[in-house]
């Protein structure tokens, strides 16, 4: 094989079968195998030879599996794994090949392919599977899950998952993750050593550098685009088309916006392909404040502006903490995400969001059955407060669903200046809406990490109404952007405060203490 082959598909293969134990040289150390690679580099070729390879080398009886998102794209796969079959006049003997499955003769044998129903592997030894496009669908964890469960029995299981980036929708996407806890485990410590894959990604690419005296992202430099194309490296005739390719789609937003995604491995957010997004993943992320994360390091903070975007009952609602630190000219923000029990597993479908997942590690909660408890709400919010004794300087909050909850923190909870309503329109949100916009892109807004405020700072599109920007969604029921706008209400009463010499810090200059 080694002469048919890319270097770097030969050494996937050695890795995989040719690692064994000491003391069972039968049992193979590599059980799961993660692929990542720009398109058009063979990724399907290499699942149909590691399959094949498997049929030969391990126990008889095995049943393998074909996974996809789609029954279609199953069925690339299986029609590609036929057709190799098909080409090799040695090999075709061994092989009795029905319409949707394959039998191996010699050792009895069979591989099906499966699209995205889990439930067709439950009950079921499976020896060797591949799925490929995981990142096409949040919810191929289903079957990746129930094919993980079924190798349990045999003496050499093998999972492959392939596939090329897609489109990061609401901050997350499963296959990003897995992609992502390959590299950890990569260069951990004590890392799994039955976990191993190759990630053909473009290194740091927004970097900046310079070429031909001209400074561009890294990604930009054509030079650079085989780390994600391992076979430009070897074929010239694919380098070409990869050239080819660039230029035809440079010139269509959306076109050059999959170009990036898929030839070239990039991970970019969903909104990345409107060139009207409030801002980009790679400006806001540089703000991740961890210390933030933890509320002792609010305790004792003064002058906190608390900021709330209340939502229909059934839906999220946003909680911005925000303290400015005038000396230093620095914004620092927690956001807190509410959601109803309930409307748990209908809203992580819908939205495409781990809702559970990520209650669990403390980014949401959910609170009241069928509809947000909004008294529960005050008690939490009330309660942080007092406990890390921060001195609130107002709430700011949006004039809809919102006197349950305001009347019991205005009654209860001593804040230095009046409450404020805030109707959100263009007409009074335009302005905070450019400043917020503009202290992430000079560097001074600090947030504690929670993916569901990155998600709804991703998703905000900008347009003007009356002259002035407004914030919109692309989605109605997926693209949340609720933490957005409980931040723009508190930068509202920032405003106000910095306006009039509010600030400790600022009063004492004006005062020439």
């Amino acid at each position: 094989m080694f002469d048919n082959l890319a270097l770097f598909q030969w050494f996937l293969l050695q890795n995989i079968f040719c690692w064994v134990y000491k003391e069972f040289p039968t049992k193979r150390k590599i059980r799961e195998v993660i692929f990542t690679v720009a398109r058009k580099n063979a990724k399907s070729v290499l699942s149909c030879l590691i399959h094949l390879l498997a049929f030969f080398i391990d126990e008889s009886n095995a049943t393998h599996y074909i996974g996809s998102n789609t029954k279609q794209q199953a069925s690339i796969i299986f029609e590609e794994l036929v057709n190799i079959i098909k080409s090799s006049p040695n090999m075709l003997p061994f092989f009795n090949i029905k319409k949707t499955y394959l039998e191996f003769i010699p050792k009895n044998g069979k591989i099906v392919a499966l699209s995205g129903d889990a439930s067709k592997a439950d009950g079921t030894m499976v020896y060797v599977a591949s799925v490929d496009e995981l990142g096409a669908s949040n919810d191929i964890y289903k079957m990746v899950s129930s094919l993980e469960t079924g190798q349990f029995g045999p003496r050499n299981p093998l999972i492959i998952k392939i596939s090329t980036s897609y489109p990061i929708e609401n901050n997350f996407n499963y296959w990003n993750d897995t992609v992502e806890e390959l590299r950890k485990n990569t260069f951990a410590q004590e890392s799994n050593p039955r976990k191993f894959g190759l990630i053909f990604t473009i290194d740091n690419p927004k970097e900046k550098i310079k070429v031909n005296g001209k400074e561009i992202e890294r990604w930009e430099c054509q030079d650079i685009w085989p780390e994600a194309n391992p076979l430009v490296a070897e074929v010239e005739e694919l380098h070409e088309k990869l050239i080819e390719d660039y230029k035809t789609k440079r010139d269509i937003p959306k076109d050059f916006f999959l170009f990036k995604v898929k030839n070239l491995n990039l991970w970019l957010d969903f909104n990345e392909s409107d060139n009207n997004f409030f801002v980009d993943s790679h400006t806001l992320k540089k703000g991740k404040f961890e210390p933030a994360s933890d509320w002792e390091w609010w305790r004792g903070k003064r002058q906190v502006i608390i900021g709330i975007d209340l939502s229909l009952s059934t839906d999220n609602t946003a909680v911005t903490f925000m303290h400015h630190n005038a000396g230093n000219g620095q914004y620092y923000v927690k956001n807190l995400v509410f959601y109803p029990k309930n409307k748990e597993e209908e809203k992580s479908r819908t939205e495409r969001i781990p809702y559970a997942n990520w209650a669990r590690q403390g980014f949401c909660q959910p609170i009241g059955e069928d509809v947000i408890d909004y008294d529960q709400l005050a008690n939490i919010i009330m309660d942080i407060v007092r406990t890390y004794d921060i001195e609130v300087a107002s709430v700011a909050f949006d004039t809809k669903y919102s006197y349950t909850l305001i009347k019991r923190l205005v009654d209860d909870m001593p804040m230095d200046i009046s409450y404020d309503k805030i109707e959100q329109s263009s007409r009074n949100l335009g302005d905070s809406i450019s400043y917020l916009q503009r202290i992430i892109y000079e560097g001074n807004f600090k947030y504690a990490p929670n993916p569901l405020m990155e998600s709804a700072f991703l998703n905000g599109l900008i347009e003007f109404r009356l002259g002035k920007p407004y914030i919109r969604k692309s989605d109605k029921e997926r693209n949340k952007i609720d933490n957005l706008f409980s931040t723009f209400n508190a930068i509202k009463i920032h405003q106000w405060m910095e306006m009039n010499h509010l600030y400790e810090t600022e009063r004492d200059l004006v005062l020439g203490l």
